[in-house]
């Protein structure tokens, strides 16, 4: 269990508050190596009762927590269930000051508290840790009553902060500190659910009511889509498993001994140390000592320019894009990105916390030891994001705008001519332009029998459009001028040139040899004059 309060860390470090590196998140090392408690063993299946689904809270969208009673009438605590440690505790009546703004256990209040006595202590990855000796009392779980359940009684810890008041590990026997029958095991053996598997929802969307649920003996098909892709545990401790390959875009980070857990205690995703540094890099994220995250700028850099991160496992690919691995928070007029990617506490074991629980629905099954992965309900959930946070551009999808020119004359004494300035499709515009129209203005010039061109202004065959500039034959028209339908030149009206236009639209060749009809029809104009 590797818990991180994100939010609270994040925002001290834009409040350049320094971070230490023992502020990091949690995750249970401690180890025991025999059961001498209870035999843990799974009882034979039979017939069982329905399920029972625990509702969860959302904490700031870093953790979700339920609740439970224990003793007789029920005490209620607000419980973190964890996938990455196996035991249950609470703090104690008895409790030092630093359990004051938790609820609290009083065996002296419970008709069905049995006395045990033995010495408890679990230590976590960041050093929090909880002390107290072992208690034997019912567990009640939205209705179901777990009897004869050794948990333990907390009189100091260190490194755990309200609302959560203790811990209620759901990860193998092996894990349990004192020897104990986790919980679960209890329920399966005292027949209160249907099937010995667990299974999680957690919805990203930190206001949403329930933010998540965790049903005991199945799975809410309602809360995923598609099938379930299995995979076998490996190491019957933490749900330890083997993951084929680790990809970010197109760059492998890992492809071989990607061992992996599965642990809902766990806030973000850990890895190896090799491997975040490599995966980070392939974010353009850099490491930031003060805080002990990977950040990099957004505001820097376009959304589509971060690739995504996958996943292979059992074959299947369970893929994270930009917006579902990175924290976003506002640093003056930038938007930093913190990557939910950092380093494991377990040598060579992959982590995968809230941040690919809380987009994949998972199920626990210790009957067939194997954990199960579908997309989540929840998996296309983005928060909102200010247009800010990433660099943007504008793209014009020209899919109605052709090019066009045409030139006609209708007769000897009328020249009609039409024209259509073109704007290549796909063009990328910065994000403080605005584009307001693209109008083609047809111009009718009526020429009269004296009229004379000197000069003609052809158009370079690279010249780019740059603007919104409407081209009309031989006047100049700017974006926002409004071309009166007919202009009639008088017949001592002298052309001087033709305009110079900013245009990929006719080659040079063509523009002359439309003047040069026009010169021709203008002397035969002439001519028959005389």
């Amino acid at each position: 269990m590797f818990r991180l309060f994100v939010k609270i860390l994040l925002i001290l470090n834009i409040i350049n508050i320094s971070i230490k590196a023992d502020d990091l998140p949690r995750i249970n090392c401690q180890r025991a190596t025999s059961l001498n408690k209870k035999d843990s063993s799974i009882a034979s299946l039979s017939s069982k009762t329905v399920s029972v689904n625990e509702i969860l809270t959302s904490e700031m969208n870093d953790y979700w927590l339920g609740s439970i009673g224990i003793g007789s009438p029920s005490q209620n605590f607000y419980i973190d269930f964890d996938t990455g440690s196996s035991d249950l505790w609470v703090p104690s009546i008895k409790c030092s000051s630093l359990c004051n703004n938790h609820n609290r256990y009083n065996s002296n209040a419970s008709s069905t508290y049995q006395v045990d006595g033995d010495y408890f202590l679990i230590t976590y990855g960041d050093e929090s840790y909880a002390e107290g000796y072992f208690d034997n009392d019912v567990v009640t779980i939205n209705g179901l009553t777990v009897t004869n359940q050794l948990f333990a009684e907390v009189l100091n810890m260190s490194g755990f902060d309200a609302p959560e008041d203790g811990i209620l590990g759901l990860a193998y026997p092996d894990y349990t500190s004192g020897g104990e029958t986790p919980l679960f095991y209890n329920m399966w053996m005292q027949n209160l659910i249907p099937q010995p598997i667990f299974s999680f929802y957690f919805n990203p969307d930190s206001s949403a009511t329930p933010g998540g649920e965790l049903i005991f003996g199945g799975a809410d098909t309602s809360k995923y889509t598609g099938a379930i892709t299995y995979v076998n545990v490996s190491v019957q401790g933490y749900w330890q498993f083997n993951m084929n390959r680790i990809t970010v875009g197109n760059i492998s980070i890992c492809s071989s001994n990607c061992s992996a857990i599965a642990d809902t205690g766990t806030t973000l995703i850990l890895g190896p140390t090799s491997n975040i540094r490599a995966l980070n890099a392939a974010l353009g994220a850099t490491y930031e000592r003060s805080s002990g995250w990977y950040r990099v700028s957004c505001s820097t850099r376009t959304q589509q320019g971060f690739p995504n991160v996958t996943f292979t496992i059992s074959g299947q690919t369970f893929t994270l894009s930009v917006l579902q691995y990175f924290l976003i928070f506002q640093n003056g007029q930038n938007f930093v990105c913190y990557s939910v990617f950092n380093y494991s506490p377990l040598n060579n074991i992959w982590i995968l916390g809230d941040y690919f629980l809380s987009r994949f629905y998972s199920i626990f099954d210790i009957n067939q030891n194997r954990v199960g992965f579908a997309t989540s309900i929840s998996y296309n959930y983005t928060p909102y994001i200010y247009p800010q946070t990433f660099q943007s551009t504008t793209t014009i999808s020209s899919t109605s705008i052709t090019h066009a020119y045409t030139s006609s004359l209708t007769n000897m004494y009328n020249s009609t001519i039409t024209s259509a300035t073109i704007v290549a499709s796909t063009t990328i515009v910065p994000t403080t332009t605005i584009l307001t129209s693209i109008t083609t203005t047809p111009s009718t010039i009526k020429v009269a029998s004296t009229t004379t061109i000197t000069s003609v202004t052809t158009v370079p065959l690279t010249t780019k459009v740059a603007s919104t500039t409407i081209l009309t034959s031989i006047t100049t028209v700017a974006s926002t001028t409004t071309v009166p339908p007919t202009t009639t030149v008088p017949s001592t009206t002298m052309i001087a040139s033709t305009t110079t236009a900013t245009s990929t639209g006719m080659s040079s060749e063509a523009i002359r040899q439309e003047i040069s009809l026009i010169i021709l029809f203008s002397l035969m104009i002439l001519i028959a004059q005389f």
